[in-house]
């Protein structure tokens, strides 16, 4: 339970930023708050708790990738790195007093997967391809990231 806890409210965090409820995780488990809280005291354990499981994932995601030296994978880092960029986009975090914890923690576990995909791009231009990928999801801003816009970024970037 406290798994698919942690699932629902990776979802609503990615939708709604930190402004998501307690009781909208509830209903769409189809359980108590009770239940929720049983696990998770507060929410700002349950809002850390999203950013640990998510990012411990992503860094194991990208680490398998980054060892297979065979596969073409810049579409799926890029996929990962941007999935990581939507967690920190300042439309997620609201105005109450524990999203500053929460940022800051979010903040250096995405400094991390940008550090580990930086050093994944092939390129003697590493800063100006980072300049041009971070503009490019800045503008997406949450929109999904297509095959089109993908490719044309690896075109780009080789």
């Amino acid at each position: 339970m406290k798994n698919a806890i942690l699932e629902a409210t990776i979802i609503g965090l990615q939708k709604d930023g930190l402004k998501f409820s307690i009781d909208t995780i509830a209903s769409k488990l189809k359980i108590s708050k009770k239940t929720v809280y049983k696990f998770f005291p507060c929410k700002e354990d349950l809002a850390v708790a999203v950013y640990d499981k998510f990012y411990d994932e992503t860094n194991k995601r990208i680490d398998a990738l980054t060892d297979d030296k065979a596969v073409d994978s810049f579409a799926e880092l890029l996929n990962l790195y941007y999935q990581s960029y939507c967690m920190i986009r300042d439309d997620v975090f609201n105005k109450f007093a524990l999203n500053d914890v929460v940022k800051k923690i979010a903040l250096q576990k995405h400094n991390e997967i940008k550090d580990k995909f930086k050093g994944t791009l092939q390129t003697d231009e590493i800063d100006t391809a980072m300049f041009i990928i971070d503009g490019v999801l800045e503008k997406l801003n949450g929109q999904p990231l297509t095959a089109q816009i993908t490719s044309r970024l690896e075109q780009l970037i080789w």
